[in-house]
């Protein structure tokens, strides 16, 4: 049972709050959308069994990250490659993310128009302070962190319970499902083109993010021989929750997300101008102040897996730390961390409110010009609103969901790599039933599935009515190539420094013999679990 909550709490995060609204407005179809939904979660079940055998690759030694992992089954300078686009892209955009909706949050709790000037000035503000106070606070004062995390893990679950039962009851022809479109973006049950499969994966594979690191949680396990069964069950429970949360979003919220049918659940099942100003005011308040505190626990989450990430990585002789090599402190790696997180942070916030683009006039954007150029003049106060609080971030959204692609695509390369060592033995590794079948065929969708996720956001616009020059599509398109640029030129500064200081011992094992406390992700996910354990150890 410890098992199966630990899949819940480390799988079922803030993706389904997030990215349920991305993914309709990229398939356009909230039919297609749950069927999407339900592909990826049965390929990454069937990825569970593959990385269960991985993992027992450091079962006994090192922590299961995935560099450590590819350092084993692939080669180190893959293993480098890989940590270091963890750190300068996938961690980052995962910080920008949850502090940039923070604060997109915050403005619709507020509810008035702010010019994109002073919503700039908060964006930085705010951000800036939020990464760099909950930073500090792991820092120098982690069990607060920790305790932060467990709350977290239990409290996310009650607003999904509660929008799993009010969206199957407020049903309505306002609802997704039927509205033909909300806030700006235009959707239908009609629309039934076959490149409409082919979009929205960057969203979901966002949400299944993070379940791979459970695999490594078999090490503490005193019942190895059921870590199996619990791990596979437990994923199939996240896969059949999460269908069941995207239909109750679609069926009951007006663009499938959570903070919109909260809003019409606190209004009594009413949306938009047909409600009340005071009850539309009250129930706009209280639905993002839970999305704020949703935002802020994730934050909270990945800052404290960003460290251990880096400690772990630079533990296995995976990241350049200095000419001594003996050891890297966690504050060191913590700020280092949120310091490139900053850098990503403010470069997609000033893309956002500076670039003009399709739908957005850069920093002279008014409620007046998205009235007039997006809704037509039709009165719609609450959903201009939506919009013109929302389109500022949304490079961030792209960010995070297409970086999160590039993981998964990280993720694939060790899937195959774990099918091949099958017939090389190249990893000493406990091996179980189905591997090589599961691993094929969960390592060709997981590919198709990263890649396609990718295209739609070089490629937003399916039916090609704006000039892709005037989309999101070229500003993603050159943050993604300027990224990877800077990762490669890390990578390969780091391969010189490695030559001109090499480790005394080659590349193998760890840098120090002695055990390093680097928390694993169970402790992570359940510090007062562990803390516990501690303590009866020491009696």
């Amino acid at each position: 049972m410890t098992l199966f909550m630990m899949v819940l709490g480390t799988v079922v995060g803030s993706g389904i709050y997030m990215k349920n609204s991305e993914l309709l407005q990229q398939a356009k179809n909230p039919i297609i959308g749950i069927i999407l939904w339900l592909i990826v979660g049965i390929v990454c079940v069937l990825s569970v069994i593959v990385f269960m055998e991985i993992s027992s690759s450091t079962r006994h030694f090192g922590n299961g990250t995935m560099g450590n992992w590819t350092k084993l089954f692939i080669s180190r300078k893959v293993a480098s490659f890989f940590s270091l686009t963890y750190v300068f892209m996938y961690m980052p955009s995962c910080y920008a993310f949850f502090t940039g909706s923070f604060v997109t949050f915050l403005l619709q709790a507020i509810g008035k128009e702010i010019t994109p000037s002073i919503q700039l000035t908060i964006y930085l503000v705010a951000g800036i302070v939020i990464l760099l106070g909950f930073t500090t606070i792991n820092v120098l004062k982690p069990i607060i962190g920790e305790k932060l995390q467990f709350f977290g893990t239990i409290f996310k679950f009650i607003p999904l319970i509660v929008a799993l039962i009010a969206g199957f009851c407020l049903i309505d022809k306002n609802s997704a499902m039927f509205n033909g479109g909300y806030a700006g973006n235009d959707w239908s049950t009609h629309q039934w083109d076959p490149s409409l499969f082919l979009r929205g994966f960057g969203a979901i594979l966002f949400s299944f993010d993070g379940y791979v690191y459970i695999c490594n949680a078999q090490k503490g396990v005193t019942h190895k021989e059921q870590v199996p069964k619990a791990l596979f069950f437990g994923m199939v429970f996240v896969t059949a929750f999460y269908l069941l949360i995207a239909i109750s979003l679609f069926l009951g919220s007006p663009d499938g997300s959570i903070v919109s049918l909260f809003e019409k659940m606190f209004a009594g099942g009413k949306s938009g101008e047909e409600v009340s100003l005071s009850v539309r005011n009250a129930s706009r308040i209280t639905s993002n102040i839970l999305l704020m505190i949703i935002c802020l626990l994730n934050v909270n989450v990945f800052i404290i897996i960003g460290a251990t990430s880096i400690e772990s990585d630079a533990d296995a002789k995976l990241l350049f730390i200095g000419k001594d090599k003996t050891s890297v402190s966690h504050a060191k790696t913590a700020f280092f961390q949120v310091g490139v997180s900053i850098v990503v942070y403010v470069v997609f916030i000033l893309i956002g409110f500076l670039i003009t683009s399709h739908g957005w006039n850069g920093i002279h954007t008014d409620l007046n010009w998205v009235n007039d150029n997006i809704f037509k003049g039709v009165p719609s106060e609450s959903q201009a609103l939506i919009y013109f609080f929302n389109k500022p971030s949304e490079y961030i959204g792209i960010i995070a969901s297409a970086d999160t692609a590039i993981a998964f695509i990280m993720i694939d390369v060790l899937i195959f790599a774990a099918v091949i060592n099958r017939k090389t033995n190249k990893v000493k590794v406990e091996k179980y039933n189905g591997v090589i079948s599961c691993g094929i065929i969960s390592g060709i969708f997981m590919f198709l599935f990263s890649i396609l996720g990718i295209y739609a956001f070089i490629d937003p616009d399916p039916n090609h009515k704006t000039p892709w020059v005037q989309t999101s599509g070229i500003w993603f398109t050159v943050s993604m190539i300027v990224s990877l640029l800077i990762v490669l030129i890390v990578f390969l500064i780091q391969e010189h420094l490695f030559k001109k200081y090499p480790f005394k011992n080659g590349f193998d094992g760890e840098l120090s013999a002695e055990h390093k406390k680097i928390p694993s992700w169970d402790q992570v996910f359940f510090p007062s679990k562990n803390s516990g354990k501690e303590k009866r150890k020491h009696r």
